[in-house]
């Protein structure tokens, strides 16, 4: 029996990894007709921020991340898979984990390591998260 998986969450932080992910996603994708959701995680906004700075900066936030994500987004609709984009405040490995049991997803694909190379020895401290906490298979692409 050949596992098949239409529901595909990827994690997007536009390092290296990431992208060599999204060309396993794009095989994945069309091979399997399935779904695919981007997401993208920025760090916590600190409460000492409140109020229209708050605002303003979330903003930023949101901006900069649909920014990042339009070219993974391009690259699946490019092979006819309209990529759902999803962007949260909070820690990588706990959002990610969380979207994929909210979300019910199938298949987690993402990279061995995100933008800072100095977190684990052989695999960064997210994905090590992920794999330890994900509800569903976790494909780690290095």
């Amino acid at each position: 029996m050949i596992a098949t998986f239409k529901k595909i969450l990827v994690p997007v932080d536009d390092s290296e990894y990431s992208r060599k992910a999204l060309r396993y996603v794009l095989g994945l994708a069309q091979a399997n007709k399935a779904h695919v959701a981007l997401l993208h995680c920025f760090a916590h906004i600190p409460l000492l921020i409140g109020g229209e700075p708050r605002k303003e900066l979330l903003a930023d936030m949101v901006r900069e991340a649909e920014k990042l994500l339009a070219p993974y987004a391009k690259a699946l609709r490019e092979i006819g898979v309209e990529p759902a984009l999803i962007i949260k405040e909070g820690r990588a490995g706990d959002v990610i984990v969380q979207e994929a049991q909210t979300g019910s997803y199938e298949l987690i694909v993402m990279g061995s390591r995100g933008l800072s190379n100095l977190e684990g020895l052989f695999m960064g401290s997210e994905a090590q998260r992920v794999l330890a906490l994900a509800p569903c298979p976790v494909l780690i692409i290095r």
